[in-house]
């Protein structure tokens, strides 16, 4: 969260901070495919499938395996069931042949560049899911009993997967929810004693895992349908106990049988009560429908770089998952000179949001809420988190031949050139080694998010149901129709996000989504109406330029020091007063970073005031990525579609920092603050002053223009890391001037910042920090 301060307060950081998101989301498989996931949040299935057709990635030899299951998957939506099973059973033959035919070449490549250049095998819990969709597609095309032998395959499959595994064995080992999926199908064909069995199972994994499953609780249908067939079928027994399990009421008792007397000796006795004897009971044939509720899409995944130093035989680092740290482990050989730029690249599944939170369908004068079932994230985190675990030996073995490639170029080098060269070459290898160093991001991408379930009777004649369905602006309806049919019928239902409001395909951009949050969040004004005569967009590109370098130092004219540069800067940009009297600043900005020929554009809206009191949206190529809320109280941020609460300490760095006005004077904040001399940069001449950030510390180098006394780049070194951001486009706002653009530059690799509004002391509401 270091970054987070960054966005706001150091415009050289932000860049950098820009550059370092958009250089690790421009080669993930899920920017590789966002033209399909346009098509499915826009509800056009048919274009999605012609999408996966021309899609060139998905289509090379080593992606086969994730093409079917896409394909078979977007099949399915679009309802043509016989093609979604025919692709699935490929996929599902690709599985079991356990893709033995890996190409040499590919395995090779793999070990010196990334994991993406091998076949796709799929991870666990994508295998077994190939049978879920399965099921449902033999149900509705009128075969539930081979629906039901798809459902059997789940936990049967996940059995054999994990048997395969000597050590680290998958904590997914087992599935609740195909349990009541065999149940169900189980129903529909009038099994009543197997669907009890089924139910029971699903019962008993709940219960061994505390009452949920990998986030899912029991659901009261469950238990209900535990219930209901335990006394259908006269398990007198099963039935009281799961009863009083539950905290059910007891069944009304019957009215006491009338006494009878005989006649005889003595007094009259009562006739002896029948002894009950357990008889399945018929069950009632009615009309029913278990109503599937598919909502949102699925995790994807991100990729981390983590780069560190060796110490003691281990390469170690450490990242975040969400908001606990997890540690890395790899060991080194004995004597083995790791060099000075290492990287190690894993996957990490992303949270993606959903649009609807929950829903409830209309049944008669009462709304019933749809029961979560399956939570695939949760479930997509513990199957990759145990399989890394397995594989540690393929990162070991993918960073030490790239280390060793790099030290043989540094023996090269030096046997050809000298020391001096032979160690810049191995430099140039171990930096060559960490840009190629990317994890396999290929995952099932149109997977729903959840799955939740519900079950309704059945009149009839046309059944019709009013769905409702709560998401971020209140209720939105929908209404499903089901005709009558004796037994048991399954339907699916779901929201990939709120399709029915989105615009027609096509018309969808990065900038109509960014302004739907000034819209949302701002009602009393257009916000971020252009406040300039010049146009500050930024048109799509596949480079940027770079500016030159900076030229050596010389002396500068006695009597300047790095405090009078910095109040001549101050003076230049306004005079102190001006910059003193900022109260509230809105800024919305657009990044382009160009990596291999492709373009990522983040664009973020910011809204603070001077007691840093802010409000942060990024959209990372038209799709929210991150949100973040600073006020008095506390703070909060978003990413993923999970909110989570700022640490104290993330929240003091935040809410202490810098004012407006110390921004302008960082430098001065260092007592040891230097005048380095003049140089040119950026085919300009100006003064070098030195400083060290105090709160991240971090080295800094600011770059004031001789003429205009105006900041016009920034230098920071963050550990082994070098990257110039240069400022350009002045403009004055308020009496201020600010620059509106911003490139920056890392090891070669470019990106652009452009401010396109920006307002002073104006569009900023208590509202915009709750």
């Amino acid at each position: 969260m270091k970054a987070t301060k960054n966005i706001l307060l150091m415009p050289a950081k932000l860049a950098l901070l820009l550059l370092l998101i958009s250089f690790q989301s421009c080669s993930t498989y899920n920017t590789k495919t966002a033209d399909i996931e346009s098509d499915l949040f826009n509800g056009d299935f048919s274009n999605a499938i012609a999408s996966i057709d021309n899609n060139k990635f998905l289509n090379k030899d080593r992606n086969r395996l994730l093409y079917l299951l896409e394909k078979g998957k977007v099949e399915h939506l679009n309802g043509n069931y016989e093609n979604s099973n025919a692709l699935l059973e490929e996929a599902y033959i690709m599985i079991e042949d356990r893709m033995t035919k890996t190409n040499v070449g590919q395995a090779v490549s793999a070990k010196f560049t990334n994991p993406m250049a091998e076949p796709y095998k799929g991870e666990d819990f994508e295998k077994v899911t190939i049978h879920y969709y399965k099921a449902l597609n033999y149900f509705q095309l009128g075969q539930p009993a081979e629906a039901l032998v798809e459902a059997k395959r789940i936990n049967i499959k996940l059995y054999e997967l994990n048997e395969k595994y000597k050590e680290n064995k998958n904590k997914y080992s087992e599935d609740a929810f195909s349990q009541i999926l065999q149940g169900i199908l189980y129903e529909s064909t009038g099994d009543i004693n197997n669907a009890f069995i089924a139910y029971r199972n699903a019962e008993e994994i709940y219960a061994r895992n505390g009452d949920q499953f990998f986030g899912v609780p029991t659901p009261l249908q469950l238990k209900k349908d535990l219930m209901r067939t335990s006394k259908a079928m006269g398990f007198q027994e099963d039935y009281e106990t799961y009863r009083k399990k539950f905290g059910f009421p007891e069944d009304p008792k019957p009215a006491a049988p009338a006494k009878t007397t005989k006649k005889g000796k003595g007094k009259s006795k009562p006739a002896p009560e029948p002894v009950a004897v357990a008889q399945p009971v018929a069950p009632v044939v009615t009309g029913e429908a278990i109503v599937f509720w598919e909502n949102g899409l699925g995790p994807a995944k991100d990729q981390i770089v983590i780069t560190a130093s060796g110490a003691d035989g281990f390469f170690y680092g450490t990242y975040y998952d969400g908001a606990t740290q997890e540690e890395i482990f790899i060991p080194i050989p004995v004597g083995f000179d790791i060099g000075s730029v290492n990287a190690i690249a894993i996957p990490k599944y992303r949270q993606r949001y959903s649009y609807y939170t929950r829903a409830a369908v209309e049944v008669g004068n009462e709304d019933v809420t749809f029961e979560l079932a399956q939570d695939f994230y949760p479930i997509a985190k513990q199957c990759l988190k145990d399989r890394m675990l397995r594989e540690t030996i393929d990162l070991v073995a993918r960073f030490a031949i790239k280390k060793a490639a790099s030290a043989g170029l540094g023996a090269l080098g030096k046997e050809l050139f000298g020391d001096t060269a032979g160690d810049l070459m191995k430099l140039g290898g171990d930096i060559a080694g960490a840009a190629t160093e990317k994890a396999d991001t290929r995952n099932w991408q149109t997977l729903p998010a959840t799955i939740s379930y519900i079950r309704v009777p059945l009149q009839e004649g046309e059944n019709k149901f009013l769905i409702k369905k709560q998401g971020p602006q209140g209720i939105d309806t929908d209404t499903l129709y089901i005709p009558y049919k004796k037994g048991l019928q399954i339907v699916n239902y779901f929201d990939l996000g709120r399709t029915q409001l989105l615009p027609p395909p096509g018309t969808v951009t990065s900038q109509a989504v960014a302004e739907t949050y000034t819209q949302l969040s701002d009602s009393k004004s257009s916000l971020l109406a252009a406040k300039s005569d010049k146009p500050a967009d930024i048109p799509a590109k596949n480079s940027i330029s770079i500016p030159a370098e900076t030229t050596p130092l010389t002396p500068v004219k006695e009597g300047i020091t790095a405090t009078t540069v910095v109040n001549n800067y101050v003076k230049a940009a306004g005079g102190e007063d001006k910059i003193k009297g900022i109260e509230t600043m809105v800024m919305k900005t657009s990044s382009v970073s160009s990596y291999e020929g492709k373009t990522t554009t983040v664009t973020m809206v910011t809204k603070m005031d001077k007691t840093n009191n802010c409000s942060v949206k990024s959209f990372t190529d038209g799709q929210e990525s991150f949100s973040m809320v600073v006020n008095n109280n506390g703070g909060y941020m978003v990413m993923g579609g999970s909110r989570t609460k700022l640490d104290k300490k993330t929240y003091d760095n935040v809410k202490n920092g810098r004012n407006f006005y110390q921004n302008f004077i960082i430098p001065l904040s260092d007592p040891n603050s230097k005048l380095e001399g003049i140089t040119s940069i950026n085919n300009q001449e100006a003064y070098a002053v030195s400083y060290k950030d105090a709160t991240y510390g971090t080295k800094m180098t600011n770059y004031y223009c001789t003429k205009t006394g105006l900041i016009i780049a920034s230098n920071a070194k963050i550990d082994n890391t070098s990257s110039t951001s240069y400022f350009t486009d002045y403009r004055e706002v308020n009496g201020i001037m600010f620059p509106f653009k911003t490139t920056t530059v890392t090891n070669g690799v470019a990106s652009e910042m452009v401010t396109t509004e920006l307002l002073v002391n104006q569009g900023v509401y208590e509202t915009d920090f709750q």
